[in-house]
């Protein structure tokens, strides 16, 4: 079976894909930097997870923080491929996989802010 797809240049060229896609990336970029320049690599005894009823119960290593940046650039590449996969077919499939994998960095903006709030 031989998928049918769109030009990859083209999909990019898209406003409502790679509009969505850059800026999704752009914001991922910043959590990267935000963590790394904010909290010293090799820390151990991090901070990360508060919880309002029983404080802090998560604590963890200074590479454990950098998950956060991780699954979101994971979920950003997976529904990048996917919504290549179907804009030949359904387009607005694409357009809601790509801006919702945008707006899910902007939680990860204020989680990595909050993450950093409970450790300095």
């Amino acid at each position: 079976m031989k998928l049918d797809l769109y030009p990859i240049k083209l999909y990019f060229k898209k406003l409502s894909t790679g509009g969505f896609f850059a800026a999704g990336l752009a914001m991922n970029v910043f959590v990267w930097l935000w963590l790394w320049s904010h909290i010293p690599a090799g820390v151990n005894g991090l901070f990360l997870h508060y919880n309002i009823l029983f404080g802090v119960d998560f604590i963890g290593s200074s590479w454990q923080m950098y998950m956060v940046p991780l699954s979101g650039l994971i979920i950003l590449i997976i529904n990048l491929f996917l919504g290549w996969v179907v804009y030949k077919k359904e387009h607005f499939a694409a357009q809601l996989l790509n801006f919702s994998a945008a707006f899910l960095q902007i939680f990860l903006i204020i989680e990595a802010y909050l993450l950093v709030l409970l450790n300095v």
